[in-house]
């Protein structure tokens, strides 16, 4: 009987995952909204933890933490976007709307360039020059085709959805009033047997996404503000627009930085070409600090990857899924790899025997 129960469960979720991927298109929007509350549960959690179980405040912890910590973001977004929203977005628009003429334009000067460069440098070190320049760029250019090229539907699709995103103020605060009779009951339809190695694997999954999401976040955040920074005391126009694409362009690994200077360049190619050296070299400072002082400690401590992998990874998730495959195959390779040194050593004499596991993830999973 046990054995049925078990193939019930694993079949339910299957059927669950698969139909999740068939409506993924349409199920853009939650996914925003599961990525932010699970940013928000941390905090939740602990303004949970400090009011008082007493009287009628016993009964309404979780929702109350939930309202108090609601009240506080939507404070701060609006404060955000009544300070900076108006100017942003008319930048934003202005930006986008003159962009296929600053791309045309930046053709121009780049071709003015490369006519200098044919008429300098001697055929016999071109030939090496580039050579070499194609060797190195090789899998920069096909992740670059395969999640600009492939997706651009998939783009197009979420534009079409942003109607939704009306329900997800809503749909957020049950997720996270709720979240935790979610998982006891997630917990509870598994066999006793297993139920406490789904804990682990949940734990697991935890402990390597929170720690990924929660820093490329701060990640993206930081380049962010930096950039802004830089921009702005180069006097390049429309420096918040690029300075908030290179934040987000930061969500992709690797591949981030350099989508990010390349909007960047075309802009100043077309408005104020005599910078855009000093512009390479900001980006250039950006990303060596980044590489130096924040990647290291941030992603090693979520994924712990080698960058060779990672690239590979990044071409393989992009000819797959696009650009959701670029964002996501990172810390879904790291999870993957978590769940199976787990799975191998519970299957081995030593695990069996009582052994520590040691796995990448040492806190308790969501719902405990």
């Amino acid at each position: 009987m046990r054995r049925y129960r078990l193939w019930l469960v694993v079949g339910t979720v299957i059927a669950l995952t698969w139909t999740v991927w068939i409506a993924r298109d349409a199920l853009f929007p939650f996914a925003i909204g599961l990525i932010i509350a699970y940013l928000l549960e941390p905090i939740v959690n602990r303004v949970q933890r400090v009011i008082p179980e007493v009287g009628i405040l016993k009964a309404i912890r979780r929702t109350l933490a939930v309202v108090i910590v609601y009240g506080v973001a939507i404070g701060i977004a609006g404060m955000a976007v009544y300070s900076f929203g108006t100017q942003v977005a008319h930048e934003t628009v202005d930006l986008i709307e003159n962009m296929p003429d600053y791309a045309d334009t930046a053709r121009l000067e780049f071709k003015a360039w490369n006519d200098w460069y044919v008429d300098t440098v001697p055929p016999d070190v071109r030939e090496r020059i580039e050579a070499n320049l194609d060797e190195a760029t090789s899998i920069l250019t096909a992740a670059i085709r395969t999640t600009l090229l492939a997706t651009v539907g998939t783009v197009q699709r979420a534009i079409g959805l942003m109607a939704s995103l009306a329900l997800l103020p809503l749909w957020i605060f049950y997720l996270l009033k709720d979240q935790g009779k979610a998982f006891d009951f997630f917990y509870r339809i598994w066999p006793k047997p297993i139920e406490q190695d789904v804990r682990n694997i949940v734990s697991i999954v935890d402990g390597v996404l929170g720690s990924y999401i929660r820093g490329q976040l701060f990640l993206g955040f930081v380049v962010g503000v930096v950039t802004l920074i830089g921009l702005y005391v180069l006097d390049i126009a429309y420096a918040a627009p690029l300075a908030i694409v290179a934040g987000i362009f930061e969500m992709v690994p690797i591949l981030g930085p350099w989508l990010s200077f390349i909007a960047a360049a075309i802009v100043v190619l077309a408005t104020d070409p005599g910078k855009i050296w000093i512009v390479a070299i900001l980006f250039l400072a950006i990303q060596q600090l980044e590489n130096t002082f924040l990647v290291p400690k941030i992603q090693g401590d979520a994924v712990d990857l080698n960058p060779a992998i990672i690239m590979v990874l990044l071409v393989v998730g992009g000819t797959l899924f696009g650009i959701l495959g670029v964002v996501a195959i990172v810390p879904l390779a790291a999870i993957g790899r978590d769940i199976f040194v787990y799975v191998y050593n519970r299957l081995t004499e030593e695990a069996h025997s009582g052994v520590e596991l040691h796995t990448h993830s040492d806190h308790p999973g969501p719902g405990n």
